[in-house]
């Protein structure tokens, strides 16, 4: 069973995407908004720290900027972990996940996302933001009132030795599993056990092996979402 893997973005990233292949360029490393994000951060626990909407947004941010676990409790009283992982480029299962992902950041990126977040309350504050040039490649600011689509990217014929699971372990046996078990599943089953199915390209993919979609929707992740896949 070979799987087709989906990876969750925007327009903003659309064009380099398709003309350098995805994982080529990590704009959280290379374009170090990582670093931009963690400036951020800490102005806003120097300068802010007991604005709500910061406090609101605190621990995840800190997880983003420690590239550590956000643990949560979902509204079954569940406990889940979020890894923040982003020294590379993360692909799903699930074209759920996927397109949630989308939706939820305006941007297609929640390290960029984060960063225009933080740096709105610090404006709203009346917080003088002076980014260091060596850091400030990206240049955020420019996608501020931007308008954008999420884009969904279809991601082909990846070998199991080029992924690795978000817990930084090999994705071989983790796949081989689902190979096992996919075909005993029901539909239900199957749909909700690929919510969880996330993975960390190792190679970056050539655009030879994408294809790409603007994604129309109705409703929000969680709450009567549908989706339609339009290709591009």
């Amino acid at each position: 069973m070979n799987f087709k893997y989906f990876h969750g973005t925007s327009t903003i990233f659309l064009d380099s995407i398709k003309k350098h292949g995805l994982g080529t360029i990590n704009p959280n490393i290379e374009l170090r908004n990582l670093d931009v994000l963690k400036f951020l951060f800490e102005l806003c626990e120097t300068h802010i720290p007991h604005n709500l909407k910061h406090q609101e947004l605190k621990d995840s941010s800190w997880a983003m900027v420690h590239q550590g676990i956000h643990e949560l409790v979902d509204e079954k009283g569940n406990s889940l972990n979020l890894y923040y992982r982003h020294d590379g480029i993360y692909v799903s299962l699930s074209r759920i996940r996927a397109a949630t992902y989308s939706v939820l950041n305006k941007y297609g990126s929640e390290i960029l996302e984060r960063c225009i977040q933080l740096y709105e309350l610090l404006q709203n504050e009346g917080i003088e933001v002076n980014i260091p040039s060596e850091i400030d490649l990206f240049n955020f600011r420019q996608y501020i009132d931007i308008e954008t689509k999420p884009i969904m990217i279809e991601v082909r014929d990846v070998p199991d030795e080029d992924l690795e699971k978000e817990d930084g372990k090999t994705a071989k046996e983790a796949l081989d599993f689902l190979r096992r078990e996919i075909p005993n599943m029901s539909q239900k089953q199957e749909f909700e056990f690929l919510q969880y199915c996330n993975f960390k390209l190792l190679k970056p993919i050539p655009v030879e092996q994408l294809r790409f979609y603007e994604i129309e929707y109705e409703g929000q992740p969680g709450e009567n979402f549908e989706i339609a896949l339009c290709k591009i």
